[in-house]
């Protein structure tokens, strides 16, 4: 399983992945490819700095509607080339890297724990931590 924290720090640098994907794997005259990529990227790093986790800068969107928006991208990413109609301008490895990724967002949310110590505020960690007997 991987913890909460671990998808957190994982959504920010998939977010910039997404980002440079386009111009690492040489699709970015793919118009439709490019901006799924660029747009998702840029998605996944603002609905992670609004969610009740760790590393966000407001605490806005609840876990599960941030879960739901990942495994949706996830699925968003698997189909578009058919969706929007590329699939034919795509290489083998251009195909399979929306594929892997979008399997990979999937996976990452049926492999988080969500129901973790991480998953209260900040407030209730601290009094937690006061409460906790002090061990040598």
């Amino acid at each position: 399983m991987i913890s909460l924290r671990t998808h957190n720090i994982a959504d920010y640098v998939v977010g910039v992945v997404l980002i440079v994907c386009p111009f690492l794997f040489n699709f970015a005259h793919i118009t439709a490819a490019a901006n799924l990529f660029l747009i998702s990227g840029i998605a996944l790093v603002m609905y992670s700095l609004l969610t009740n986790y760790y590393y966000a800068v407001a605490r806005i969107i609840p876990l599960g509607m941030h879960m739901a928006l990942d495994t949706a991208l996830g699925i968003l990413m698997i189909l578009a080339p058919a969706l929007f109609g590329y699939r034919d301008l795509l290489s083998g490895g251009q195909y399979a890297l929306h594929v892997v990724l979008g399997l990979g967002a999937v996976g990452l949310v049926a492999l988080t724990r969500t129901r973790t110590e991480t998953a209260k505020s900040p407030s209730e960690r601290a009094s937690i931590a006061r409460e906790a007997p002090l061990t040598r």
